[in-house]
This record gives structure tokens, C-alpha cells and sequence, in this order.
């Protein structure tokens, strides 16, 4: 094949021209997004593959497809060695400002703010050399424990209930999994 007409376009995360053979894996995410935004529970999707097979550009083209879709999305990427919390405050804590300042879900927000800041100070978030503090005030006994498995499905939960508040939906799209701990993944 001609290399200037190869539409391989290698680079970690660089979309190619044509997105080939992936439709089934794209209606699938579309169809996870529908039923969450309708409400209703979806499996969360992982996609698994060899280095350069394009798993980036298509997670970051469900992104846009659920930003499209009117979704507040969040998308980060795991460094090596870095801790689950540690990637997560950050942009769910930019998230709900932003909800906190529609009227519709300000308490809910507030209320998802405060557990953001109990799970942070309970974490004791870190990376490398560095210790991660948010000056937030905290919902007591949400997630606070200590235990990352709990403390995590409890944050989700009021961050679910304040978008929920807002009549909007939130997709989380988190690349690079493979970086994290197994222990932050629970059982």
C-alpha cells in the first residue's frame, strides 16, 4: 500500500481516518449510555487489547459520542503508579462546582461536594512524594472510612444523585486502567 494513502494513522490516542470494524463496539456503548441516561443500569465497559490496536480513539470517541449525547463527561487518564483517588477528585470536583451552580441541583451538589471532601481527607491522597488535600468541608459518615471500595461506591452514589438532580447524566471514561493498583479495584 501506498504510505501516504495508509489510513493507519499510528500515535497513542491519534484517531485515524476511518474507524473500521468497531460499529458493534461503539452501538454497545451507545446503548450503556441510552440506559443511563433513561435511568436505568448499565454494564460498564472495558475494552482490552494489545498496545496500538486503538483502544485510546475509541474511548475517547465514546466520550465525545456521550458529551454529544449531553452527558458531563469526565475522561483521565491513569498514570503509572498513580492512586485511584488521586485521579478522580480532581475532575469530579470540577464537575460538581459546575452543577452547584444550577439552582436545580445546588443542594445535591453541595451535599456531593462535601462527601468529595471526606473521601479525599479519608484517602489521604498521595502521589510520589506529594500529599493531595481539597479544602472542602465533609458530609460526615460519607464516604470517610478509610476503605477505598466503600468510601468510592459511596462518592459515586451522591455524585450520581446530584446529576440526577441537575436532569443530567455523567460518564466516567478512565484509560490507562492497567496503571492502577489491583487493590483499588476491591475483590
Amino acid at each position: 500500500m501506498d504510505p501516504r494513502k495508509n489510513p493507519y494513522a499510528p500515535g497513542a490516542g491519534t484517531p485515524p481516518p476511518e474507524l473500521a470494524g468497531r460499529d458493534q463496539l461503539l452501538e454497545r456503548a451507545a446503548i450503556g449510555l441510552d440506559r443511563v441516561r433513561a435511568g436505568l443500569s448499565a454494564k460498564c465497559l472495558v475494552m482490552v487489547g494489545l498496545r496500538g490496536v486503538g483502544k485510546t480513539v475509541l474511548l475517547n470517541r465514546v466520550a465525545i459520542d456521550a458529551d454529544g449525547r449531553g452527558f458531563s463527561t469526565v475522561v483521565v487518564e491513569a498514570p503509572e503508579g498513580g492512586s485511584l483517588p488521586a485521579l478522580l477528585a480532581p475532575p469530579l470536583r470540577a464537575t460538581l462546582v459546575k452543577m452547584n451552580r444550577r439552582a436545580a441541583a445546588g443542594e445535591l451538589a453541595r451535599r456531593a461536594l462535601r462527601a468529595l471532601g471526606g473521601f479525599a481527607s479519608a484517602m489521604k491522597v498521595k502521589y510520589q512524594d506529594v500529599e493531595f488535600a481539597m479544602d472542602l468541608d465533609t458530609e460526615p459518615g460519607v464516604a470517610d472510612s478509610g476503605n477505598l471500595e466503600h468510601d468510592l461506591l459511596d462518592l459515586l452514589r451522591v455524585v450520581g444523585e446530584a446529576a440526577h438532580g441537575n436532569r443530567m447524566a455523567l460518564a466516567l471514561f478512565v484509560d490507562e486502567l492497567q496503571y492502577l493498583e489491583r487493590s483499588e479495584f476491591g475483590r
